[in-house]
């Protein structure tokens, strides 16, 4: 995916420059503008249009608002051992896989240990 949205950052600014510097040359008194005006000014459009989608290119980590989330909610009271584990515990792991976005909330009370994991305990 990230491969496809270079591709389409760079086709764009190249298509950029030649917006801006095909008219230019073709309506300007003539055709008679020297090309090294035209050539830089269409050059610094196309870095601006590079620049802009070369960072929306370079944001595929997190996922865009409404992506998966995993919200976990914990609340212990008592008077003795309490063990919550939000997540997994141990085997299994999300490698080579964007990392999942996590909302935890813990809350715990007692007289004796509480013991709350939020997240993965590998």
């Amino acid at each position: 995916m990230a491969a496809v949205r270079w591709v389409v950052a760079v086709v764009a600014s190249v298509a950029a420059f030649f917006a801006v510097a095909v008219p230019w040359a073709v309506l300007s008194s003539g055709g008679h503008d020297p090309w090294e005006v035209i050539g830089p000014v269409g050059g610094v459009v196309a870095a601006g249009v590079l620049a802009a989608l070369g960072w929306w290119a370079s944001q595929t980590g997190a996922p865009a608002g409404g992506g998966p989330e995993r919200a976990v909610r914990q609340s212990a009271r008592a008077k003795g051992n309490v063990r919550q584990t939000a997540g997994n515990s141990g085997a299994v792991s999300r490698a080579g896989r964007r990392p999942m976005r996590e909302n935890i909330r813990q809350k715990g009370r007692g007289g004796g240990d509480v013991d709350q994991v939020g997240g993965d305990r590998a």
